[in-house]
């Protein structure tokens, strides 16, 4: 099997596990869990009235909907591997919001928009899925204007022994699991996909919070090199 036909298996092992999901997944008991870490992100975002924001691997569109809130002015766009999620997401789009937001079927290595469309793109408990984290990253600067902002939340393993056994068990339960990466190796990959300005908001275990019992987590901020950089 050559590399790119086993990156296309990690990629639809991905879509189908999540379609399995798609139908009922903001009720379900982690669902909280999701949307408190995606509001960190969008905290860290620092969004204003006429940003315009992308979140990648969206699910149902909470990121999305609560970052359209708070642009006015702008836009939010989601996608996501997954076409039941997307489904999902276009389904709770409130009609105040429809003129403002779009949700997507895409695979985030190949993201259906121009260069320079957005100023603010996030990542939440998505990146442990991409096989090229490097090369996702560098999409996602694509679509970004220069000097624009890139939040990625994820856990860290480097925290603890749970996380550390969960992410071996997860590359057997959740079969488009990759792995997650230890802080230091985050911001390894930040830098090697040509990002500044990389700055770890929050590194710090969390115990019983949004209906999770336990979890370690980590929130990168950093930026695309302003217009005119080497």
């Amino acid at each position: 099997m050559t590399p790119t036909s086993i990156l296309r298996e990690k990629e639809q092992a991905s879509g189908d596990f999540f379609d399995g999901w798609a139908e009922g997944y903001e009720d379900r008991r982690i669902s909280p869990w999701f949307q408190y870490t995606q509001t960190l992100a969008i905290d860290a975002l620092d969004l204003k009235p006429e940003s315009r924001a992308l979140d990648v691997g969206c699910g149902t569109g909470f990121g999305v909907r609560t970052m359209a809130l708070r642009v006015p002015d702008g836009r939010a766009c989601g996608i996501d591997i997954s076409p039941g999620m997307v489904e999902q997401a276009c389904r709770r789009i409130p009609p105040e919001l429809a003129g403002r937001v779009e949700i997507q079927h895409a695979n985030s290595a190949d993201i259906p928009y121009p260069d320079a469309t957005f100023t603010h793109v996030m990542c939440t408990n998505s990146f442990h899925h991409y096989p090229e984290p490097v090369a996702v990253l560098r999409e996602m600067q694509r679509v970004l204007v220069p000097g624009g902002r890139i939040v990625i939340f994820e856990n860290a393993p480097d925290l603890s022994l749970y996380t550390r056994l969960w992410d071996l068990a997860l590359r057997f339960y959740e079969t488009g699991h990759v792995k997650y990466y230890t802080s230091r190796e985050l911001r390894e990959i930040l830098e090697a996909a040509g990002l500044e300005q990389c700055e770890l908001l929050a590194l710090r275990n969390e115990f019983r919070s949004h209906g999770k019992l336990f979890a370690s987590i980590q929130l990168w901020s950093a930026r695309t090199p302003a217009r005119g950089a080497a």
